[in-house]
């Protein structure tokens, strides 16, 4: 077999700085999504507010 044909395995300082790199944009991903509906709630021209006339 070739030894050309099995790429050789990533440093693993280079990996870890990868990961790292990747759960820090996944966390803003997460981050963004779960604050996005509160920044368009308090934008919305909606009321609110229950009223009850009995």
């Amino acid at each position: 077999m070739f030894a050309s044909m099995f790429p050789r395995k990533p440093d693993k300082e280079v990996a870890l700085k990868q990961l790292k790199s990747h759960v820090a944009m996944f966390g803003v991903w997460v981050s963004v999504v779960r604050v996005a509906p509160y920044i368009l709630h308090y934008f919305s021209d909606q009321k609110d507010e229950l009223k009850l006339d009995l």
